[in-house]
């Protein structure tokens, strides 16, 4: 009966699940964290002391030695989405790779890559959410995980196994666009799901905890509220749908209801562990923060299941090994027993054996014609890839005007900018505070400057930042002739 364990570690604690099959049947027999900071408040845990702490909770649940699936925070990786030009599924890994070295800040040969298609049509530019992390960070893992006597088996994206395990747990009627929140303390898990792929996802950090914390639930609507207006930028307009919440109790509940209420959106309480078989202890109570348990639970199922993982850096994407060359081999033997066959036996053979000869060779001359048609497939990809980077925009010089052209910060101050190729081409957002209404004739009429397309500028008064009474957004088409 096989028998995993998942695990999550950070400085503040560590949480674990453990879960077995039989047949179909997967059964969770255990779900606890332990605190990794014992002792005084804020007292910091001793270097390369959690690999001790964590094999300490093992063996006084008595968690022997077994196969071990470690989830990876969104802090320790880097991510980025990735267009790449049409490309077949089994070109894609080679192509992604060689994207991302040119657009991620430090990815290095030596990296491991995994990436989430989201876009499936081959005729069609690619768009993926690629992730990288680097070697020291799986090092440091593997340290950890060898001192606490475990040995890992993958090595997961965490909110991948909390979309997975909501997949799984919620069978959607139709395709739409949901943001999932795992609470996780101090930080949280904000992904978007169109059906079962994930398109976007961040963690936020947060003052507090949300469940307990009023500063903290307002910096969780603000986040949601970017996150939502990110979403629908690069959705084209359309919007988040539907917010589930991971948790269970009133707690969960009431921050579900206070959610919906402040950001119109419909939103429901997930709880991780309804419907699953559960053994031990856990038959009588769920851990303290059941939400919190929802990427491990997630990771288990996949394993067990024999699911795909979302992204495991242990074992990326890659392109598909070539076919075995076994038939190769065994024709190529058969002819020298035919060869051998009609030198015993005469003439009549020897003609026989000629006459297969030549079917032989134009078989492989056929071959060859289809190695040619595949190169000419070959040359016709890189002439896109060489149109798609002659095509690449030089946001590092829009930039620069952008910045001159950005009225004095006692007139207005920017909250967020973003930069990219939307629906209508190359295209700069950014949102801000503004002092005064004079203000906004300066937001639009400096950046009309070389045909440039504003968008009126929209406005609302607000109060959040002291010395600015309103809030705006507003965004700027960059056409062909204006672009550096």
């Amino acid at each position: 009966m096989p028998r995993l364990l998942a695990l999550e570690w950070s400085e503040s604690e560590a949480r674990f699940a453990v879960a077995s099959s039989h047949g179909d049947q997967v059964t969770v027999e255990q779900a606890f964290s332990v605190n990794m900071r014992p002792g005084e408040p804020g007292a910091e845990p001793a270097p390369g002391d959690a690999g001790t702490r964590i094999a300490a909770a093992l063996a006084e649940r008595r968690v022997g030695k077994t196969d071990t699936l470690v989830a990876i925070g969104r802090a320790s990786i880097e991510l980025r989405q990735l267009t790449v030009p049409p490309i077949p599924d089994e070109e894609l890994a080679d192509v992604v790779r060689f994207t991302a070295m040119r657009e991620f800040n430090a990815l290095e040969e030596n990296w491991p890559l995994d990436f989430l298609p989201i876009d499936d049509a081959p005729d069609q530019p690619r768009t993926v959410l690629a992730a990288a992390i680097s070697p020291e960070m799986v090092e440091q893992i593997q340290r950890t995980c060898h001192t606490a006597g475990l040995k890992p088996r993958r090595l997961i994206l965490r909110p991948c196994g909390a979309a997975s395990l909501l997949c799984r747990q919620q069978v959607e009627g139709r395709p739409r666009a949901r943001l999932l929140v795992d609470l996780l303390g101090d930080e949280a898990d904000l992904t978007v799901m169109i059906d079962r792929k994930v398109i976007f996802l961040r963690t936020a950090r947060l003052p507090g905890d949300p469940l307990s914390d009023a500063e903290a639930v307002q910096a969780l609507l603000a986040e949601l509220r970017r996150t939502m207006a990110a979403v629908q930028n690069q959705l084209g307009g359309r919007k988040v749908e539907a917010i589930v919440l991971c948790g269970t109790g009133q707690p969960h509940a009431a921050l579900a209801e206070l959610i919906d209420s402040r950001l119109a959106t419909p939103t429901e309480v997930f709880d991780p562990f309804a419907g699953l078989a559960l053994g031990g202890d856990l038959t009588r109570a769920l851990p303290e923060h059941p939400g919190r348990f929802a990427p491990l639970l997630g990771m288990l199922l996949d394993e067990l299941h024999q699911s795909p993982h979302g992204v495991d850096f242990l074992h990326p994407r890659h392109r598909p090994a070539p076919p075995s060359r076994r038939r190769l081999f065994i024709g190529a033997g058969a002819g020298a027993a035919v060869v051998l066959f009609a030198c015993l036996l005469g003439g009549w053979l020897i003609f026989r054996h000629l006459e297969n000869r030549r079917k032989d060779l134009q078989a492989e001359l056929d071959g060859r014609q289809s190695q040619l048609d595949a190169l000419d497939k070959d040359v016709k990809t890189l002439k896109e890839i060489d149109a798609w980077k002659a095509g690449d925009h030089v946001w590092l010089e829009e930039f620069r005007w952008f910045v001159k052209k950005l009225p004095d910060s006692t007139e207005t101050m920017l909250d967020n900018l973003n930069m990219g190729i939307g629906q209508r081409g190359p295209q700069i957002t950014f949102e801000g505070f503004a002092r005064a209404v004079e203000t906004f004739d300066k937001l639009e009429k400096p950046f009309r400057e070389g045909k440039r397309q504003v968008d009126p500028v929209k406005r609302a008064p607000d109060k959040k930042q002291s010395g600015y009474a309103y809030h705006y957004t507003t965004s700027i088409l960059i056409p062909a002739e204006a672009r550096p």
